[in-house]
Formats: C-alpha cells, structure tokens, sequence
C-alpha cells in the first residue's frame, strides 16, 4: 500500500494529508481488498502521514559536485593567463561561480528529490497527527543535514583551491557549514518560487557584479545565490600568486573535478 501510494505521489505531486490522492485507486494498483486496507489504517489520515513519512525517509538530496566542479575547471583552464593579477583572478573566479552557479541551479531545480523535499517542507506542517508530523519534521532535518555538511565541504575545497577564505569572523568547519545553510536556504526558496515568480525570476540583466569588470549576463537565481556565497568568502591576503602557484590551481581544479 505505502508503496503504491509512493508511486501516485510521484506523478501528482504533493499536498498537505494527501487529500488529491485516491484512497481507492491506491487499494486497486495495491493489488489488495478495501476491506483490509481499512482494517490496517482505520483512519485515512493516519494512512496518509504514514505516506509522507515514507517519503520524507526515502528523499535525498544529490550534491551534485560535478555541476560545479566542471564548469569551474573549464573556466579556469580557458583563463589561466588571467590569473596574473587579482584584478584577473576576480573576474575569473566570478565568472567561474556564474557559470558554476547556473549549472547547479538547472541540476537541482529539475531533481525529482529536491521537488519532493521542498514540496515536503511545505505541507508537512498540516498532517494532523503530532507523532507522525514530528516524524516526517526529524527526516526532513536529517536530510537537509546531511545535503549541508556535504556541500559544506565542497565550498571549503574550492575556496582552498581558489586561494579565499571565510570573512572574518568565520573560519572552519563551523563557518563553511553556515555557508552551506544559507546557500542551501537560499535555494530552497528559489525552488519554491519556481511557477509563481513570473518574469521576475527569469529575466537576465547583464552586469558586472561581484568586483568583476567583466558584463555577463544574471540570472536573478543565479545573482541571488552567488550574493550569498560572495558574502562568506573573500580573497585570502596570505595567499602568495607565483607562477607555480597558478600551476598548483590549475592541478587541483583538474583533480576536483576528476574526483566528481
């Protein structure tokens, strides 16, 4: 039954206590008697929360490194003569997360685990049973953890590998998670704004954003989530550009993105 039910979820989508979702045309893809449906959830909206609890626990969120990691290393290797000055290295590293950024936003905004977590986070709050709501809230924080501290320790790589570090106060493992958390806020509400956002969301401006005096053209996605990395990280003073330095970057960037 849970998982018949699962599988209608998949194609209709999601709501609060499932009340789009036919009790009956679960029991007929089940292969079971209504009779005994009912006597095992005598209460439909018991049946239900057991339903989204199975898709809270069943749900993880891809990191897809890749989306990052081969855009950035391609970006890097077209510019490497750029990297001579820190005027240079700006520009490429804000082109690097431009195009970065834009890979990893389309990746996530067509996942099927990211739209049912976020459609989960939405309604979960209207299952009326407490123990069950309580449930599907600890899953939903479980997984939104585990997605946190993965990219966490992606954006301490590249910022290690491009020469930056964490604003001041921030520093660690701590500051690189509350990186991840406000990136990983930022897009939840992105991905929540997908259908009701209009033209604002998809109308690029061309810029220079970001200490960059390159124009490119902004998504407003992709310069949200771009204003809140640039916002924790800066250009490490400690960081000595050599030739061999450079060497080093385009070495790393290569095994980052063989490593995804």
């Amino acid at each position: 039954m849970l998982d018949a039910a699962v599988s209608l979820v998949s194609k209709q989508g999601i709501s609060a206590e499932l009340e789009d979702l036919s009790f009956d045309e679960i029991v007929r893809q089940a292969g079971v008697s209504r009779d005994s449906a009912h006597r095992r959830w005598p209460k439909l909206h018991k049946f239900y929360g057991e339903v989204l609890l199975e898709l809270a626990s069943g749900t993880t969120l891809p990191v897809t490194e890749s989306a990052i990691a081969e855009p950035a290393g391609a970006i890097v290797l077209d510019r490497i003569e750029h990297l001579g000055t820190a005027q240079g290295r700006r520009n490429v590293v804000v082109e690097m997360f431009r195009v970065a950024i834009g890979a990893d936003y389309d990746s996530i905004v067509s996942s099927p685990e990211w739209n049912t977590f976020t459609a989960l986070v939405a309604c979960h709050q209207g299952i009326a049973d407490d123990g069950i709501r309580e449930a599907v809230a600890a899953e939903l924080a479980a997984t939104e953890d585990r997605y946190v501290l993965a990219r966490a320790r992606v954006y301490a790589q590249m910022s290690a590998i491009l020469g930056y570090r964490l604003v001041p106060p921030l520093a660690g493992p701590d500051g690189f998670e509350l990186m991840s958390r406000a990136a990983g806020a930022a897009i939840m509400g992105l991905v929540a704004k997908i259908g009701v956002g209009g033209s604002t969301y998809e109308s690029a401006r061309y810029l220079r954003a970001f200490g960059s005096t390159d124009v490119a053209e902004w998504r407003p996605p992709i310069y949200i989530m771009a204003s809140t990395i640039f916002s924790f990280i800066e250009p490490d003073p400690r960081t000595r550009w050599t030739r061999a330095r450079v060497e080093d970057l385009v070495m790393a960037i290569a095994q980052f993105a063989s490593r995804t």
